[in-house]
């Protein structure tokens, strides 16, 4: 694992992507039916089909300010955005987008539809597409919390964790994330922009917390 940037906490928790080929083409008519039709297919292959589609529409505008290297933010409704970045505030789901830049992916940002439930992101690197919900905590408790709720919208969630309280409190939420939600894969942890991966093996595996916390101790 690669130690490039150096930025704030992030928790990623995503399933392993499938290859794109061999993906059915998926026609939709609007991203808000694409997105309830996600919800409706149970299998990944349909899922990324879906996700592919809303990726392609021509309705997203790219956030030109935010491009790094390659990599770009687009979004639905920019406008949205404008007013709170003019106060000198980033709103929570943008600060996520732009930890996701740093890490060479393409962040498609999701407005939430009416009536129906919805992840934040769609993000993309080297072709293959994950939906992704997000979080912002402070640590301690509210850490499972979040956990939790973003589960009910993806299981694939990114949490901007703000500071880290206590390497215990942390393991044992990412212990009791996985035991709850098993569809979960992994946790892609990144500190500053130091990625790190947890998986449920190495949830599981003895001595967790010592290990989590020299991944978490190792510097660029």
């Amino acid at each position: 694992m690669k130690a490039e940037q150096e930025n704030e906490y992030i928790i990623l928790l995503i399933n392993e992507p499938i290859p794109e080929y061999g993906v059915p083409e998926y026609k939709g008519t609007s991203i808000n039916v694409a997105i309830k039709d996600y919800y409706s297919f149970t299998t990944n292959r349909e899922k990324v089909a879906v996700l592919k589609w809303i990726t392609a529409q021509p309705q997203f505008t790219e956030m030109k300010r935010f491009t790094e290297g390659e990599n770009k933010i687009f979004t639905l409704n920019e406008s949205e955005y404008d007013d709170i970045l003019k106060t000198g505030e980033t709103p929570k789901n943008l600060q996520i987008a732009l930890k996701f830049v740093k890490n060479k992916f393409d962040v498609f940002l999701l407005s939430n539809p009416s009536n129906t439930k919805s992840a934040d992101f769609i993000i993309r690197q080297k072709g293959k597409l994950f939906y992704v919900e997000g979080k912002t905590s402070s640590g301690g408790s509210a850490l499972i919390t979040r956990l939790f709720d973003g589960a009910k919208q993806s299981d694939r969630i990114a949490i901007n964790l703000m500071k880290i309280n206590s390497i215990k409190s942390i393991a044992a939420s990412f212990k009791k994330a996985f035991e709850k939600n098993p569809y979960l894969k992994e946790i892609y942890l990144f500190k500053n922009s130091h990625l790190i991966v947890v998986d449920c093996y190495l949830a599981k595996s003895r001595n967790f917390n010592t290990k989590l916390y020299k991944l978490l101790s190792q510097r660029k």
